[in-house]
């Protein structure tokens, strides 16, 4: 498992886990996913889960694993995440928040990636 993230708190709070903590936006990991998709990897986690817009929240975190060849099902799903976060970018962009509501926007992601992961080791 492969954690892709542009949170620091990620990487603060996760362990166990290997994590790449990239210095990009939301639709820039959304991006890197999709270029180690065409590697090999799968998506584990939904790339655009929760309920913050993807043009409200600069914070983006996907899980994904190494596969053995295209999962074409990941392709098809990132590209979409992809299309569908330009699309609300496009019709309005992200606003210079303030620190405080970065760090909601920050925990927000992490409670939600912390959730996903306890569900799947338990599954």
């Amino acid at each position: 498992m492969l954690i892709i993230t542009n949170n620091p708190i990620i990487e603060e709070n996760v362990r166990n886990i290997e994590i790449k903590t990239l210095d990009t936006d939301y639709i820039g990991t959304l991006k890197h996913c999709r270029d180690l998709v065409h590697k090999g990897y799968e998506l584990l986690s939904h790339p655009l889960y929760g309920s913050v817009k993807p043009n409200e929240t600069p914070y983006r975190t996907v899980i994904i694993k190494k596969g053995k060849s295209l999962d074409t099902n990941s392709l098809n799903l990132i590209e979409d995440a992809i299309e569908t976060a330009e699309k609300f970018k496009n019709n309005k962009a992200t606003p210079l928040w303030t620190e405080r509501v970065l760090d909601d926007f920050r925990v927000i992601d992490f409670d939600i990636i912390r959730n996903t992961i306890q569900r799947m080791q338990y599954a």
